[in-house]
């Protein structure tokens, strides 16, 4: 029998599009009406086939480490996490009698983490052949669906939320390390809270380049319906931030985590709104407080807004609310909003720092020959924003809901669709259903889950990129760190890396500088 990893969730409320109206995309198959708004100005839409797509992980596929065994995917309702490798992580089912887990793959290879067995986590229906847990017992039951993504950072470390059996916890999150191959326990439930008692209850996380960790957890002596943030690191467990402390600007928290599940064995997770940790160990997180809510960023010991509700938008009006923000590595952020425009509310993504927003796509804005209909709340830890400012997102122009597609809101504007329900993948078969929230890579790689009719598997998650080079280096990264540069086609193109060996620090925005040294003025370092 096959765990239904993401049927466990209570309660499941599917509200249909209407005719004619646009819609928002929450999680999983929940969806909410939105009601009409008037169109905005018209952006530059752009129609163009991927340089090239590649089959990362599908529905089928042998699992490495696990003899025997094959991935059983839902890759078009369970997100994938990526790294700058181009690595993926995310949660499956699995033929066999561990049939569930946590998996890796980066498209010649799957191999898992963590698997378990029974049905799956939050069900209370759990089997004990699974792998063994750092908190004693075994790993049971995984959490699937939209926000139980796993993250994976550029080491190939993943963090992940699961059920136990027959340990000294029933549930923790936990971090695999790829360079031991180990896996700590993060927290669980019943562990001591550093906000008093004891954890109560746990949701997902955001995890950092040097394994700092920061998540959702209720604890005794929080607030019924809201979980506050807790930080990990180096096996020490802090608050972040919680209910009642100060937010930037002297108001006080009232709400940090408000979206909570609740499953059939009877306990509840908190599942949002996640945070986001870039390569300089910026976090953006969303707060409520009593006078309006926003969006906050900690960089080092200061914590400012970026986004509040009463803000002027780039199209006019003032926003409402926010969801997730994603952080990129030079510090902007991508978030979701609701906002008033002429009198009516409407929805959209913007991207960008203080000072400096811009709208992405929202509603009615022209996309691919059509019409932005329907689109996606913003979730974290997926990573839809790149260090350019290009933003990946899910859209439907037809207001039933069958006209998906996946489109690049790059910085200058543009939007490019890379992927369109009915349409061929590139690597087999066309776009079935699609997943509505795809990451990117710091250098432009976008990776989504879809169903895959014709191709001889199910589904599966595809890699695909836009043509061009792309180079990607967090403006933190040290001497002698990395810089990625990747040439996406098209094929037979080429590009050339210059380097300058006369100046000694060279401007490289948005990356931050280029360091270089030498007497000859430039030389040729990727290229003819």
């Amino acid at each position: 029998m096959v765990p239904n990893l993401a049927s466990l969730l209570l309660p499941l409320v599917l509200l249909p599009a209407l005719a004619a109206q646009t819609f928002v995309r929450v999680r999983d198959g929940v969806v909410e009406p939105r009601g009409p708004g008037a169109p905005i100005a018209a952006l530059n839409a752009v129609t163009a086939q991927p340089c090239g797509t590649l089959l990362t992980a599908r529905y089928g596929q042998p699992i490495a480490n696990a003899a025997g065994s094959s991935l059983q995917t839902l890759a078009f309702m369970n997100p994938a996490c990526v790294n700058r490798r181009g690595q993926i992580a995310f949660v499956a089912n699995a033929a066999g009698q561990r049939n569930q887990g946590v998996f890796v793959a980066d498209g010649s290879t799957v191999r898992a983490i963590a698997m378990g067995c029974g049905q799956g986590g939050g069900s209370g229906q759990h089997g004990t052949c699974g792998d063994p847990s750092p908190l004693g017992g075994t790993f049971a039951g995984f959490f699937g669906g939209t926000v139980f993504a796993p993250p994976i950072d550029d080491d190939g470390d993943v963090l992940f939320l699961a059920d136990l059996v027959n340990g000294t916890r029933s549930r923790g999150l936990f971090l695999y390390l790829a360079a031991s191959q180990t896996i700590v326990a993060v927290a669980a439930v019943g562990d001591p809270s550093p906000r008093g008692g004891v954890i109560t209850a746990l949701g997902p996380g955001a995890l950092g380049t040097d394994r700092q960790v920061v998540f959702l957890a209720q604890s005794t002596g929080s607030p019924q319906y809201v979980a506050d943030l807790l930080q990990w690191r180096n096996g020490a467990l802090t608050s972040f931030l919680g209910t009642g402390d100060p937010a930037p600007g002297g108001a006080t928290v009232t709400m940090l985590g408000t979206e909570s599940f609740g499953f059939v064995d009877g306990t509840t997770v908190f599942a949002g709104p996640v945070p986001s940790i870039n390569a300089c160990g910026q976090i953006a997180f969303r707060i409520i407080t009593g006078s309006g809510r926003g969006i906050a960023v900690r960089d080092g010991g200061s914590t400012s807004w970026y986004l509040t509700s009463g803000m002027a938008t780039p199209n006019g009006g003032t926003f409402a609310d926010f969801q997730a923000a994603a952080l990129n590595g030079t510090g902007e952020i991508a978030v979701f909003a609701d906002y008033q425009r002429t009198g009516q509310p409407t929805s959209g993504w913007f991207v960008g720092r203080p000072g400096s927003f811009r709208n992405a796509l929202s509603f009615y804005d022209p996309v691919d020959g059509g019409q932005c209909m329907g689109l996606a709340f913003s979730r974290c830890p997926m990573t839809p924003l790149s260090d350019a400012g290009d933003l990946v997102l899910w859209c439907d122009l037809s207001s039933a809901g069958n006209q998906g597609r996946i489109v690049v809101c790059a910085a200058d504007g543009s939007t490019t669709a890379i992927a369109r329900q009915g349409g061929p993948t590139g690597a087999g078969g066309n776009y079935g259903s699609i997943d509505a929230w795809p990451s990117m890579t710091s250098n432009g790689r976008v990776v989504v889950g879809c169903g895959t009719p014709g191709a001889g598997w199910s589904n599966a998650y595809l890699t695909t990129v836009l043509c061009g080079p792309a180079v990607a280096s967090s403006p933190c990264t040290s001497v002698g760190g990395t810089v990625f540069v990747d040439d996406f086609g098209p094929a037979g193109g080429s590009f050339v890396l210059f380097g300058s060996l006369s100046t000694q620090s060279l401007s490289f925005p948005p990356y931050g500088e280029l360091l270089v040294g030498g007497a000859a003025p430039v030389v040729t370092l990727l290229g003819a």
